[in-house]
């Protein structure tokens, strides 16, 4: 196969892969998801081939003057695959959407027990017991990650208690108060969590 021949029609190849993959990485981005790597090909294809439909789709209708060149069709479908992306998670991570989805469904689009009862946006309280330890953490959810065996969770505004007594742990100081001092907890090293 020539070489000239194929970076001449690389864009034409590159259309049914680039705007798929875009939308893709926006809709993992927004919604904190991963796509396994051998799906990732296949899925870009299926995107990019359906975005090009819809724009030939517009083109029929609305998109007269517009010249129909493999550039001009790629920035479109990148253009319209984004915007997509960025509506979908949108609405997909409204409560009222996903109250729709467990009524309908039994089930959310997210791939983690924690999106479903944390409250991300309020923020939660968390009771938070370690294993081999006797004391608990207390404090308001800052943020987690999610990670396999390397999951973390961060708390602000947080004490030690003893388990036994309820009281202050030790007299270590409570930073109940302090909204800027944060303890991070692995969650390999938790046993259960309440949350309030």
């Amino acid at each position: 196969m020539d070489v000239g021949y194929v970076i001449e029609n690389i864009s034409s190849v590159l259309q049914y892969f680039v705007p798929g993959y875009l939308t893709i990485m926006v809709v993992c981005f927004a919604m904190s998801k991963k796509v396994a790597a051998q799906n990732m090909l296949i899925m870009s294809c299926v995107v990019s081939y359906t975005l090009l439909a819809v724009v030939s789709l517009l083109r029929i209708r609305f998109m007269k003057q517009i010249p129909d060149t493999v550039l001009v069709n790629s920035g479109i479908s990148i253009l319209i695959g984004v915007a997509l992306a960025c509506l979908l998670s949108c609405l997909i991570q409204r409560k009222w959407f996903q109250k729709i989805t467990v009524k309908l469904f039994h089930k959310t689009f997210h791939d983690d027990i924690w999106r479903d009862v944390f409250d991300l946006e309020n923020g939660s309280n968390l009771k938070v017991y370690l294993k081999e330890q006797d004391y608990y953490l207390i404090g308001h959810l800052k943020n987690y990650e999610e990670k396999g065996n390397d999951s973390w969770l961060a708390l602000k505004s947080f004490a030690k208690y003893d388990k036994e007594t309820n009281a202050n742990y030790k007299d270590e100081p409570s930073y109940l108060n302090e909204k800027n001092v944060m303890v991070t907890v692995r969650m390999a090293d938790v046993e259960h969590i309440e949350i309030f």
